[in-house]
């Protein structure tokens, strides 16, 4: 039986796990947590870094190696690179899309090649420089972030320079070149493209409103699709879109976008990633589309021609399940109830009962995920709420001192 390496074993890696093994091949997961998901779901688990390619190679030995993958990280993307080199596997991602990937401030340097919408940002590691710059060039609010990191980790919004040293150290600690990024913070609403590109053409756009959580973090919440965005809006997305990953050579395969819109009409977009998004993303583009990107990434990266069919569309919202509080998960209440809503379509829960939980400050401390349909969005947002009230997490608070 040939392998299928997934690096990562985290919640957003799972699906790939299970497609895989559907799509008939052996799974070998890597991930440092002894403790991770992916642990229990592969036929064979690593446990170590997703970033040491060779170290990886120098563990398996001389194995048939299919294809590999690593959806939601932008951290092992790089190391999804160098495996496919060394296994020779059929696919790989463009260099210049894998860069704007991994680093953001290239990224906004291929906006501003376009011409695009921008914003104001300085990229540096020195914290004299970039504080500098923050006074001089940037001023408040802003944003600062690790500049090759994913899933909002060592994100911090700032209103004023008092806790920028702060700010810029605890973005380094999330960053593994010590590159952080300073950003102006754009108002507007804000939005989300997953989307996958065939032969150099756009096959596939979801395009939602991204409900996030407020400062300091500013975290994904929830995803709602179809965006309440007008067809101009759409068309200028598409337009947009094709333009940036023809600037990068990425023709084959999954690609997402943050973007805000401006209260003017712009279209700034933050970051991207050529993968399959996190958050649940393909877990919502399936219910909502039809669509199984898993399998479509999957098999693209064996060399196998691409299949993009969207079989229905209907109206959906993908809820993050989040603590407040740091604690111990003592109960979950309303499951079984929840489940027989009918607009209810999957709800995940990653947690079991005396598992320490984090408040949600960044993305890998979520919860779950709850999805739902419905025929309009206003029916969408009444059974949200219900669902919401429904299913209820008992969190033993942690005590001063706790771990």
């Amino acid at each position: 039986m040939r392998n299928l390496i997934v690096l990562g074993g985290g919640e957003d890696q799972i699906p790939a796990y299970r497609e895989g093994r559907r799509l008939g091949y052996r799974v070998i997961g890597v991930d440092q947590r002894p403790d991770a998901l992916g642990a229990a779901e592969a036929d064979q688990f690593l446990c170590m870094t997703s970033r040491d390619p060779e170290g990886i190679a120098r563990a398996l030995g001389p194995i048939d190696v299919a294809a590999v993958i690593s959806p939601a990280s932008d951290a092992a993307q790089e190391a999804v690179a160098e495996l496919r080199r060394i296994y020779r596997t059929p696919h790989q991602t463009a260099p210049d899309a894998l860069r704007c990937t991994v680093d953001k401030g290239f990224f906004r340097q291929v906006i501003d090649r376009l011409g695009l919408p921008a914003y104001r940002y300085v990229q540096d590691d020195d914290i004299e420089k970039l504080t500098a710059a923050a006074a001089a060039d940037l001023g408040y609010p802003l944003i600062v972030k690790p500049a090759d990191s994913s899933g909002s980790k060592g994100i911090t919004v700032l209103d004023g320079p008092a806790e920028l040293p702060g700010a810029i150290e605890y973005a380094r600690k999330h960053s593994f070149s010590r590159q952080v990024i300073l950003e102006e913070l754009i108002a507007g609403s804000h939005g989300a493209v997953e989307s996958f590109f065939a032969d150099g053409r756009l096959a596939f756009m979801a395009v939602t409103d991204r409900v996030i959580t407020g400062p300091p973090a500013m975290i994904s919440l929830a995803h709602v699709v179809p965006a309440d965005l007008g067809p101009s809006v759409y068309a200028r997305l598409s337009e947009a879109i094709t333009a940036i990953c023809a600037e990068v050579g990425h023709r084959h395969g999954p690609v997402n976008f943050d973007f805000v819109l401006t209260p003017g009409g712009d279209l700034c977009f933050i970051e991207m990633g050529a993968r399959l998004g996190g958050n649940g993303m393909p877990l919502m583009v399936r219910h909502a589309f039809g669509l199984n990107t898993v399998e479509a990434a999957i098999r693209l990266a064996l060399g196998e021609p691409l299949s993009i069919d969207v079989t229905h569309r209907r109206t959906a919202v993908l809820r993050i399940l989040a603590a407040e509080t740091d604690g111990v998960l003592t109960a979950v209440e309303g499951l079984a109830e929840l489940r027989r809503m009918p607009e209810v379509v999957d709800v995940q829960v990653f947690k079991t009962p005396g598992d320490h939980v984090r408040a949600y400050t960044q993305a890998g401390h979520k919860l779950g995920y709850l999805v739902l349909v419905a025929d309009t969005r206003e029916l969408l947002e009444d059974a949200l709420d219900r669902a919401l009230r429904t299913l209820r997490f008992e969190i033993e608070p942690d005590v001063k001192g706790s771990p």
